[in-house]
């Protein structure tokens, strides 16, 4: 087949390998080397290096082996440096001009979380690049579920169909579509989605009986005015927004993975609800006043297992004597933190450092290379700040 199509046979390769082999051991000076281990276990030395042992002789393998010594303490040195200096945390500080003034709600997180995120992706603006042939990873399957349900929900805002969850799998065939051709996704992730369907359709059955309205996929954004005649947008893209027949609103995010705690919200690792609240209550969505209050705060897990998903109303404390936080409270207190975290930002002598919060330091991030985590942090320097 390969001879078909016009491609050298592997034989040929192997022949042109042993050929370049010889000749480069016809060099005055040569280094053979092999690994000592090989994943993980003691390796075994190839029969070539056997049988050279045996056709040199003992006096002069043993030369050869004392000759290759020398470079084996060249490398041993090199772990073993007169001084250990260990690199400071990257601490950038670009100018006041080109400091990012507007970014969505799921930003904030990595802002708070790993500052450097902010500086590599919005200021040097680094994109990372995909795998070539990349496999199906959780996001291509969250993102599948998340917009069949969008979709769903926007369509039938005002009155659900006949049968839901039948309508649900039919939106659900067209997003999975371009994920069917792997197995996995035929296998796991489309049952699963089935499994979805039937819980969705129950739960949206009986959430809608006490809603006057909702909005699915509603983007909004608000303006936080600083000095110097500049301002800093927020924006967001709720995933779904309710008004109650009692005329308070509820927000809703859907997540295909493990929703956040009430306390990982409250410290700010995951302020994307409350600040969608924020919005909400500035009159950030359209059609919706200013000043209107928001009741709840509910994460919907959409998983598949066992149950296939579940309704998590979030429970915030104001304090760890576990007095009770109410909605509109935390999105002011969430709208008060963001501003003094968008002001110390103003000032052009706040660096952007590199993983603020050690909660966070086993979720590998995107420019964790860059910035060179695992050499400045041997040294003990990651900390914990709450927000």
């Amino acid at each position: 087949m390969r001879h078909e199509l016009g491609l050298d046979l592997p034989e040929r390769r192997i022949g042109l390998s042993a050929h370049d082999f010889v000749q480069l051991l016809g060099a005055d000076e040569v280094i053979l080397s092999h690994a000592a281990k090989a994943g993980g276990a003691p390796a075994v030395a190839s029969r070539f290096l056997h049988r050279l042992e045996a056709v040199a002789g003992d006096e002069r393998w043993k030369a050869a082996k004392l000759a290759g010594q020398q470079y084996m303490r060249f490398a041993e040195e090199l772990d073993r440096p007169e001084k250990v200096e260990p690199i400071a945390q990257p601490a950038p500080k670009p100018p006041r001009a080109t400091r990012p003034l507007k970014l969505s709600v799921t930003a904030i997180e990595d802002w708070l979380r790993d500052p450097y995120t902010i500086y590599a992706k919005y200021i040097l603006k680094l994109d990372a690049l995909d795998p070539v042939d990349m496999p199906l990873s959780a996001a291509d399957r969250g993102s599948a579920i998340h917009d069949a349900i969008g979709e769903f929900t926007r369509e039938f805002a005002a009155k659900l169909p006949a049968n839901p969850a039948l309508v649900l799998r039919q939106i659900g065939e067209r997003h999975f579509a371009p994920l069917m051709e792997r197995p996995e996704a035929r296998a796991l992730w489309w049952p699963r989605f089935q499994r979805i369907a039937a819980w969705f359709a129950d739960w949206e059955i009986a959430r809608r009986g006490a809603l006057a309205a909702i909005d699915a996929e509603i983007r909004g954004e608000m303006s936080i005015p600083l000095d110097n005649d500049r301002s800093f947008m927020l924006s967001a893209r709720a995933d779904r927004v309710e008004r109650r027949d009692d005329g308070s609103f509820a927000i809703l995010d859907y997540k295909t993975g493990q929703p956040p705690t009430g306390k990982q919200v409250r410290m700010g690792l995951s302020p994307q609800l409350t600040l969608e609240a924020a919005i909400l209550r500035a009159g950030g969505f359209a059609g919706i006043p200013a000043g209107s209050s928001v009741g709840d705060l509910v994460y919907v897990r959409l998983s598949g297992n066992n149950p296939p998903g579940e309704q998590r109303t979030l429970e915030l404390k104001i304090n760890k004597r576990d007095q009770p936080m109410e909605p509109d409270a935390a999105a002011d207190d969430a709208r008060t933190k963001l501003e003094a975290l968008i002001r110390s930002f103003e000032d052009e002598n706040q660096p952007y450092t590199s993983l603020n919060l050690s909660m966070w330091a086993n979720r590998y991030g995107t420019y964790d290379d860059l910035a060179r985590i695992k050499e400045w942090s041997a040294a003990g320097g990651l900390g914990i700040e709450e927000w």
